[in-house]
């Protein structure tokens, strides 16, 4: 069969026929998307119309051989000619193909890669940030100090008051509290306030200004009263249960095109995003927080100021847009398309046979998943698509059980010489290889080496048994029988008998993908003389509160899970303040989220004060560094892998940057537009 695509025909055999969509279907999507086309009319006849217009235009009746002509003393009436009318062009269609469908578009319901996809073509920025970094898009600049958008303002703080402590905690002032008095910006000089007298503060000041000529889809003016809105709906939806609400003291408009957000006394910590996407104030401000969940307006086809509004979402189906006509880059030609489709697909396979037949013109990272690897290598190989592969911020980690809950647990894991050749001995471009079929740098710590705060000078650990066996050796572990595949024995290890083989559990999820990672783990240990026995369980067994649970109960030889993406560097995932326990002992409870029970006084001040500085000092960038330092040190954690996102599109596709993420949709585009 041949199928015409904007880019070109493309050949395919019968056996390659689409799975989930006809032709027919994308040029009805089409039609009920031109809001110009009569409803009335079926749309076959309608093509069929519209292709014989084009192919005819507006002709007038010539003359034949026998044709009477009768001239008069008149103004001659010249030979009539045809005259070509204006070619009809079709509007221009993008197709994103996706795996998931959102379950609501309001700002702050659904916070899914599916739902975020949609929204970035209806709301373009305000920030974008990538690898660490805040790009700003309907702000003028990133606040700083330098830029003068940043200020710290000296007040007078009453006991009883809410600040932020020298911990980072949100605490009422009050005899015993540790405070960063006025004009401290480290941990060092930080006061304990012993009550009678007010306490001398900063509290941070951060002005945001909009870029002139901001406009709603519908032409009303975009100011900073709609991101004082959007304020006060997360307040209303969330309460204090965010750290950006909680540390929040206030957020108001200085005029139209300014905010400001002032934070509680003695907050020092990360600002530059500290600004509210705006919503629409003139449409939904009568509405309750109630009534904002369940709205269509707000639910289905909320209002913008990005490339493009939305017209329907058919659920099961499509989600279908037109450009914005009042979009702030219009002048420049963008965006592109006159129509956005994102499309519903049944899986990757069913996406990438749409890709290959012309049916979506690019499919997302909620489309795509490792089993689709190969095949995605092999299309890319015959340039059927383009393939993208960016490593995403979630990272894959084994992690120790350092300091089990039980003391009487027997602790493989204790010194850090042994983690260490630990490290060295498990395989992590195999595992890689295996998993996703390319190569991929191995992670050294929690942080991509992308990103803007990433210390290249953290340890690095390759794969090489040999040194593995040589420091497990030096920290007591040894091989009597000289047979490696025989496990290592302890001799005057700490915390463990003598003549203990070095054998233990390794917990992971009951799915494919984790097996495989933990059959490569153990065959990897196994050439160091080290046994590992895998327990695999269901996720939410494997990963529920303590105490009765193995992870978070801190029960557990080494476990293997994922963390998520953090706006910041996580280091704060690894402080002793994250270990879980019984509160009051343990300040998290059985919540933390640091179930090694790793603990270093010096990692916990260097993460604290890098988490608990103004990004502008030089505390800040020397704080992160020292905390990476440390962690690549003691290892807690083996970071084995970033999860990948993957995304593909069509061959002539362009305009694409961070594609998975799709933030630059506005500059999408395929075919001649590309220049190629």
């Amino acid at each position: 069969m041949h199928i015409i695509h904007a880019g070109g025909r493309r050949t395919f055999s019968h056996a390659h026929q689409p799975r989930i969509y006809s032709m027919g279907r994308k040029v009805q999507l089409l039609l009920d998307n031109t809001k110009n086309m009569t409803k009335n009319i079926k749309p076959l006849l309608f093509v069929v119309l519209l292709a014989f217009l084009a192919a005819c235009g507006t002709r007038t009746p010539q003359p034949s051989d026998d044709t009477l002509i009768i001239e008069t003393s008149a103004t001659p009436v010249p030979t009539s000619t045809a005259v070509p009318s204006p070619t009809l062009e079709p509007p221009r269609v993008l197709t994103v193909c996706m795996g998931a469908e959102p379950t609501s578009l309001f700002l702050y319901a659904d916070k899914s890669a599916a739902a975020r996809a949609v929204l970035q073509a209806v709301y373009d920025g305000p920030f974008d940030v990538v690898n660490g970094d805040v790009f700003p898009v309907i702000i003028e600049q990133v606040p700083s100090m330098a830029n003068g958008d940043v200020e710290m303002r000296q007040v007078e703080v009453e006991a009883g008051n809410m600040i932020m402590d020298v911990r980072g905690n949100w605490v009422a002032l009050e005899s015993g509290v540790s405070y960063r008095p006025s004009g401290c910006t480290s941990v060092d000089c930080a006061q304990t306030y012993e009550g009678g007298e007010p306490a001398n503060l900063d509290e941070l000041v951060v002005r945001f200004h909009l870029i002139p000529g901001l406009l709603w889809a519908d032409g009303t003016p975009l100011t900073a009263d709609d991101s004082v809105y959007s304020f006060s709906v997360a307040q209303a939806f969330y309460g204090n249960t965010s750290d950006m609400l909680r540390f929040t003291q206030s957020y108001t408009a200085a005029d139209q095109q300014t905010v400001e957000w002032v934070g509680i006394p003695g907050y020092q910590g990360p600002y530059a995003t500290h600004f509210f996407s705006p919503l629409p104030q003139h449409l939904w401000a009568q509405m309750s927080i109630e009534e904002l969940l369940v709205s269509e307006t707000s639910t289905r086809t909320p209002m913008g100021w990005g490339p493009y509004r939305l017209d329907e979402w058919t659920p099961g189906d499509h989600i279908s847009l037109s450009r914005n006509p009042n979009y702030y880059r219009a002048e420049e030609g963008l965006p592109h398309f006159d129509h956005l489709v994102y499309r519903f697909v049944e899986d990757g396979d069913a996406a990438i046979d749409a890709l290959l037949v012309g049916e979506c013109d690019y499919v997302d990272q909620t489309a795509l998943g490792r089993d689709q690897a190969s095949r995605l290598l092999a299309e890319q190989e015959n340039d059927q698509i383009d393939f993208q592969v960016q490593p995403s911020a979630a990272l894959e980690q084994a992690v120790f059980g350092i300091r089990p809950y039980d003391p009487a647990r027997l602790n493989f894991f204790d010194i850090k010489e042994v983690r260490q050749a630990i490290s060295l001995c498990i395989d992590r471009q195999r595992i890689i290889a295996e998993l996703f079929l390319w190569r991929a740098a191995v992670p050294d710590g929690y942080l991509l080496p992308d990103h803007s705060l990433y210390n290249p000078d953290i340890p690095h650990y390759d794969f090489d048994p040999q040194a593995a066996r040589e420091l497990f050796a030096t920290a007591g572990w040894v091989d009597y029988d000289q047979d490696t595949s025989t496990p290592l024995t302890s001799v005057g290890v700490p915390n463990v008998p003598d003549n203990t083989t070095f054998t233990f559990t390794y917990l992971v999820p009951n799915d494919a993908q984790h097996e495989t990672v933990a059959q490569i783990v153990q065959a990897s240990l196994a050439q160091c003389g080290v046994g590992v026995e895998i327990q695999s369980q269901a996720w939410a067994t494997l990963l529920e509160p303590g105490p009765d649970a193995p992870v978070f109960g801190r029960g557990f030889d080494m476990a293997q899970f994922a963390w998520g993406a953090s706006p910041t560097p996580p280091c704060f995932l690894y402080q002793s303040s994250e270990i879980p326990g019984p509160y009051p002992q343990y300040s998290k409870g059985w919540g933390g989220g640091n179930p090694s029970g790793y603990s270093n006084p010096e990692f916990d001040n260097a993460c604290r004060t890098a988490m608990f500085s103004l990004p502008d000092v030089d505390e800040y960038q020397q704080a992160h560094a020292q905390a990476q330092a440390i962690f690549g040190e003691d290892l807690p954690v083996i970071p084995l892998y970033w999860h990948p996102k993957l995304a593909a599109g069509r061959p002539d596709m362009c305009g694409i940057a961070s594609g998975a993420d799709l933030i630059s949709i506005e500059s999408f585009n395929y075919g001649e537009g590309c220049g190629k």
